[in-house]
């Protein structure tokens, strides 16, 4: 039986080009630091992975270098679907510069979309940001010109609308 435990390094020669990485933690507190710090050696040093989705729930940087902003490199990212912005500056730099996809979705409801890919859900049905920027009637959360593919629907349950996040992108 392969050893599942991995050092950074090991972990991070898994992710392929194309690949979505949803990543953990809040502001710097139980962010994976390690591994977006191999992840960008990684890319920097080969070129590879190229074209990633990362979504993550909660700010996860310091406002300045660390956490996600290690990964903020053209051609490393092709798509970050975020809660929280703020303390990302890096990425938000290349999502007002149209460099990458950028999409702004409720911090409860990706965690709530990593609890459903565990459960093995196809996604998430949630109220949540009904007829705000996220419901794709208001733009569905997209955050810049080259966002143009719905990750939300509106779906309707016994009369009722909701908001349908699928698992992928």
């Amino acid at each position: 039986m392969e050893n599942k435990l991995k050092n950074a390094q090991e972990a991070v020669d898994l992710i392929k080009d194309g690949d979505t990485v949803f990543i953990g933690g809040f502001v710097t507190l139980g962010h994976p630091q390690e591994l977006t710090i191999e992840l960008e050696k990684r890319f920097l040093r080969t070129g590879s992975p190229r074209g990633l989705t990362i979504v993550y729930g909660a700010g996860q940087g310091d406002g300045k270098e660390r956490c996600v902003n290690h990964l903020a490199h053209e051609g490393l990212l092709k798509r970050v679907i975020g809660g929280h912005w703020g303390l990302a500056p890096k990425i938000g730099k290349l999502v007002a510069t149209d460099s990458i996809e950028g999409y702004n979705l409720p911090q409860g409801v990706i965690t709530h979309l990593l609890r459903d890919i565990a459960a093995g859900k196809p996604g998430t049905i949630t109220h949540i940001g009904l007829n705000t920027f996220i419901d794709p009637r208001c733009g569905g959360g997209k955050l810049n010109k080259i966002t143009t593919q719905d990750i939300v629907e509106v779906i309707e349950i016994d009369g009722r609308e909701w908001l349908f996040k699928r698992l992928s992108p």
